[in-house]
């Protein structure tokens, strides 16, 4: 193999690795910002729109089949997710997200009809398993659990959406990424009913409470950016469900910058989780399989 194909092997790989790592920080990010998930997922939205129109280059982007189906996965998953964490636990919500490489590898079944290779039916298991191990904390997720955990396994098919659509014919996941968050960006206007955003200091609110919650909500929208830029770049030269497996290593950083940022310390169970998605993945991407739509 001449080192310019070795290149383009590891890039899509490497690109989709980034894009778990951008993600990974919107756990440690979201604590304490007591916005609804409208709120979050609009004004994330906004500043990704700016973002990608100046990666694109373009404002503009045409509406096609792929790049609508895409648009919605980008779009409803940011307000799934953040809806969900705050009826139930950001374990669980994460846990139930990342069921996604099942979503995928069930979607392209009905779509092209692509049998699972026997690489993807050992790797899911395992993959699902450490996430699951690394998010085991046993809190309590209140009355409201159950919605946030159907709400957070829904979000798991809506991301899938995200990968699949990357395999319709004329569809580019620079645009449908970009179009998503044009999307989320109208929930923008949540903000102005929401009572927990505040614009300016009042009796309860310091100054510095209310640069916090802009600064969070600033970080966030980048890591929410930077994740579906390195996204659209490595998806167009992997195969979704690899690409699903390697995204699998967001809930297992989680944990990570919470223990660097907050101190909180992950549990063993936690240590081992991490190994076995990291092991999966790493040997998931490496190993030879047959091409995929």
């Amino acid at each position: 193999m001449e080192k310019s194909d070795k290149l383009r092997v590891w890039y899509g790989p490497l690109m989709i690795l980034l894009s778990a790592v951008a993600w990974s920080f919107s756990g440690v990010l979201s604590k304490g910002l007591s916005w609804n998930g409208f709120s979050k997922a609009g004004v994330r939205g906004v500043i990704a729109v700016f973002i990608f129109a100046c990666a694109r280059r373009s404002f503009k982007v045409k509406l096609t089949p792929g790049h609508i189906l895409g648009a919605l996965g980008v779009s409803l998953t940011s307000l799934l997710y953040m809806t969900a964490i705050r009826f139930t636990t950001s374990a669980n919500a994460i846990v139930l997200q990342y069921s996604m490489p099942v979503y995928v590898i069930l979607l392209l079944f009905i779509l092209y009809r692509r049998k699972p290779s026997v690489r993807d039916m050992i790797a899911v298991p395992f993959v699902l398993l450490g996430v699951i191990l690394c998010c085991m904390k046993g809190e309590s997720g209140g009355e409201g659990k159950l919605i946030g955990d159907i709400l957070a396994l829904i979000s798991g098919l809506t991301f899938a959406l995200v990968y699949v659509a990357s395999r319709i014919p004329g569809s580019d996941p620079m645009s449908y990424s970009y179009l998503g968050n044009i999307f989320s960006a109208f929930m923008a206007v949540s903000i102005f009913f929401d009572p927990n955003v505040h614009f300016h200091a009042a009796d309860t609110v310091t100054r510095a409470m209310v640069i916090e919650q802009w600064v969070r909500i600033l970080l966030l929208g980048l890591s929410l950016s930077f994740g579906y830029l390195f996204l659209a770049y490595g998806i167009r030269h992997t195969p979704p469900v690899t690409a699903a497996i390697i995204s699998n290593m967001e809930p297992v950083l989680n944990p990570v910058w919470t223990f660097l940022f907050i101190g909180e310390a992950p549990g063993i169970l936690g240590i081992v989780g991490a190994g076995i998605v990291l092991i999966t993945s790493t040997l998931h991407s490496c190993l030879p399989s047959r091409k995929e739509p």
